[in-house]
């Protein structure tokens, strides 16, 4: 038994040559040679290896370790001070590319499930690959990659999110109950992080200076791997705790050296792990999804330039070279999406998900290395000649939405009394979920009580609900008041018209928001397809009123010099 797993080990190191040498002899990312040769060894084609045991092990500790580097990049201040610019292009991003992939797999005859899921893996972007390949082509330090480094750590903190509900679909206690857990996970969880953060840098001092240098990646594993048992525990993915693992790290001054440290090791783990992913890749399975590939690949590719197009007329303010680059830097697929693809096995889908993903990645990795080079060629090739109506008034819309998120980002009286009120607001929603969703999960045990005790429990939580409603309400309120000082600094003579442009603006993005977001909720509540057609009446309603704004911001000159 121990000669045939030990064979198989052998088998799979000299496969990572393999495919490592084949990436680098057609100069593309280690992963896509490791996803390719992976398919090929494995049980699916040439059955070199089949340990389903030792693959499902690589799989779990490369996908702790990955997520363990990418959390040594997330910062805590680093995020911070990314900007509310960053926060809102990943939110929109995410959620465009989200619905255009949910609704073309409806129209292709896909679940609802499926398209759900499918929605989800199209639309992260890969940080690992999309890194290496701009550092390899000397592209890494255009004016565009801050924004987009910051959108893909806001996608990642996503992806972490979406792996803790899919790591609680399957237990008992409907959705209530899945929010229930993950609410308690996520305030155990974040407790913690928070308590680490600040005893972490004098612990880690202490124990390197009474300790060699070779103590330093045992160190880091030991809080990786702690995490992430804390993490499983609680009933999520251990790979989110050694997310945060790494991010207690990098707040450490001399996190380099950790990161330094751990390379080897992470390098052996994560290459056995997109092998490995590559083994569960059914080639023949290929067939059978021949005629969406080349549709999904189009989807990919057509919803970036999309939803790049119309955040950089909102808050960016791209030029045209800029968002065709930052579209096509985009385009690679993430591993958050093999992740999501592995975690949803044990949902009932009408295609093979980890083979279709791993062939994506593979493809959209490719076209990007491929295309980032030709920007200019490509954006000769695209025409967005658009009506003088549809080119100046979104810009002029993008140019007042940047200077309110610019003074946002500045330290004033003013931004400090925003940042101050905006946190006490998400507390009290923090709280009214957590009353609303305990109360429901807990009212069938409340109901088992005395009676007398029962009626008291329901009027404390209701009291508590109200009261947080107030506060809420009362603290929303002001934070409006103080975003509309900040914006009237815009053109001081201006204060009615700002406070309109805020009513309207706030109110419209909402609405896009939800709508663009709503198959979540068509899913959840088994809602009939038809209902699709309100969030794109809602999506057309918002779009044109938020021409409506930015011709009502030009027609008054609500513009000013930067």
């Amino acid at each position: 038994m121990f000669e045939k797993e030990l064979i198989s080990l052998a088998v799979l190191f000299f496969c990572v040559i393999i495919g490592t040498w084949m990436s680098s002899r057609f100069k593309q990312p280690t992963e896509i040679g490791l996803l390719l040769v992976g398919a090929i060894i494995g049980p699916n084609l040439l059955n070199l290896v089949n340990d389903q045991g030792m693959i499902e092990l690589f799989i779990e500790l490369g996908a702790i370790l990955l997520l363990f580097v990418i959390g040594l990049e997330f910062i805590l201040p680093k995020l911070l001070h990314i900007g509310s610019k960053a926060i809102v292009f990943g939110i929109m991003k995410l959620g465009i590319i989200f619905f255009i992939s949910f609704e073309v797999a409806l129209l292709l005859g896909l679940g609802k499930i499926t398209a759900l899921l499918i929605g989800l893996i199209f639309s992260f972007s890969s940080t690992v690959v999309i890194v290496k390949i701009l550092e390899a082509k000397k592209l890494y330090h255009r004016d565009e990659m801050p924004l987009l480094i910051g959108v893909l750590l806001i996608e990642d903190i996503f992806g972490v999110i979406i792996l803790s509900i899919l790591s609680q679909s399957n237990t008992v206690g409907g959705l209530v109950g899945i929010f229930w857990n993950l609410t308690l996970a996520f305030i155990i969880l974040g407790v913690s992080y928070f308590v680490m953060l600040k005893i972490a840098n004098p612990i880690i001092s202490w124990l390197l200076k009474e300790t060699s240098d070779d103590s330093i990646p045992f160190l880091a594993l030991a809080l990786c791997i702690g995490f992430g048992y804390l993490a499983m525990k609680l009933g999520l993915s251990p790979a989110i705790g050694a997310f945060l693992a790494g991010s207690i790290i990098a707040s450490y001054p001399n996190a380099k050296l950790f990161e330094h440290s751990m390379k080897p090791y992470t390098i052996m783990v994560t290459s056995l792990f997109f092998l490995s992913i590559g083994t569960l890749v059914n080639l023949k399975s290929l067939n059978s999804i021949a005629l969406y590939l080349p549709i999904f690949l189009l989807v990919i590719i057509l919803s970036r330039f999309i939803a790049i197009r119309f955040i950089s007329s909102l808050v960016a303010n791209f030029q045209k070279d800029q968002v065709i680059f930052s579209s096509i830097t985009l385009i690679a697929i993430s591993e958050f999406s093999l992740l999501i693809a592995k975690s949803a096995q044990h949902f009932t889908t009408e295609i093979d998900l980890i083979s279709l993903t791993a062939f994506l990645i593979f493809t959209t990795a490719y076209i990007m290395s491929f295309s980032i080079n030709h920007v200019s060629k490509v954006s000769t090739l695209i025409d967005y000649s658009l009506p003088k109506k549809w080119s100046n008034e979104p810009k002029t819309l993008s140019n007042y939405v940047t200077y309110l998120v610019n003074e946002l980002g500045n330290e004033n009286h003013h931004t400090k009394k925003f940042m101050y009120l905006l946190s006490r607001t998400l507390l009290c929603l923090l709280g009214m979920i957590v009353l609303l969703l305990g109360g429901i999960h807990y009212y069938s045990l409340l109901t088992q009580i005395n009676t007398y005790l029962f009626v008291i429990g329901v009027m404390t939580i209701a009291s508590l609900l109200v009261f947080l409603s107030y506060l809420l309400y009362k603290k929303a309120e002001q934070l409006y008041s103080v975003l509309v000082v900040i914006l009237s600094d815009y053109d001081s003579h201006q204060y009615r018209k700002s406070r309109y442009v805020v009513n309207n603006l706030l109110i419209t993005l909402a609405l896009f928001t939800f709508a663009i977001y709503s198959p979540i909720i068509i899913v959840f509540t088994n809602a009939s397809l038809w209902l699709n057609l309100i969030p794109v009446a809602i999506l057309a309603f918002s779009i044109m009123k938020l021409m409506k704004i930015a011709h009502f911001i030009k027609f008054f000159q609500l513009r000013k010099a930067y």
